[in-house]
């Protein structure tokens, strides 16, 4: 009984966390807080705060999570751990290298946080993003979601599983899914056709050999 209660809290609290996260998101919420604010309010703070947000919940949510009794259902020897290990190297790195497309800055929202402090214009869309294209090159000609890919090498290729990891893991993998789908719809609903070419050429999750070399010839500066 004491293990289905856990597993319940567990998945109350990231059931409540994916659930307010995915709300942030809407579109309608962020108008909403523009017509709450100002337009100029929400392009200098929604993104910011929402870094914010994510990142207190994700350790508040983590905090619990790990307080909560717990043992271990595996726990790999060291020659079977370091090579997990650097498959999860592998993705923390690979869903940084995001940001070699993208501004680092205005993906957090610091860059519009700043601009609304000193009372300078903030272009771009409701939260001020200012890129209007759909990127492809980069780690996004490799897979769409990179960072969703990401997350689900590091949860997934955890070599020391307790019931608590597993628990979260699964449930992460499933967030990342179930987040990948419905990114997918909002471009398909704003690049159209666009995306659907790019859908036909990039893997949603599984990179095929032709996207990683011309990835890993992006890296090394070649053309």
């Amino acid at each position: 009984m004491e293990h289905i209660m856990v597993i319940f809290k567990i998945a109350a609290v990231f059931l409540l966390f994916a659930f307010v996260h995915s709300l942030c998101v809407q579109e309608r919420v962020k108008l909403f807080y523009a017509r709450l604010f100002g337009e100029r309010m929400a392009k200098g703070t929604y993104r910011f705060l929402y870094t914010l947000f994510s990142a207190l919940t994700t350790l508040l949510a983590f905090l619990y999570i790990y307080s909560l009794p717990d043992y271990y259902i595996f726990r790999g020897p060291a020659w079977f751990r370091w090579p997990m290990h650097a498959f999860q190297l592998a993705g923390l790195l690979f869903a940084a290298s995001t940001f070699r497309t993208l501004d680092n800055l205005e993906f957090m929202g610091i860059k519009q946080f700043i601009k609304f402090i000193k009372g300078e214009e903030i272009e771009g869309d409701i939260e001020g993003i200012t890129i209007n294209r759909l990127i492809t090159t980069g780690a996004y000609g490799v897979v769409r979601h990179p960072m969703y890919l990401g997350g689900l090498i590091i949860f997934t290729f955890e070599p020391n599983i307790t019931r608590n990891w597993l628990t979260v893991t699964v449930l992460a993998d499933l967030y990342f899914i179930y987040g990948a789908m419905e990114e997918e719809k909002r471009l398909l609903k704003h690049f159209g056709r666009e995306y659907e070419k790019y859908m036909k050429r990039v893997h949603r999750f599984l990179p095929n050999i032709k996207n990683i070399k011309v990835y890993v010839k992006e890296l090394l500066g070649r053309k």
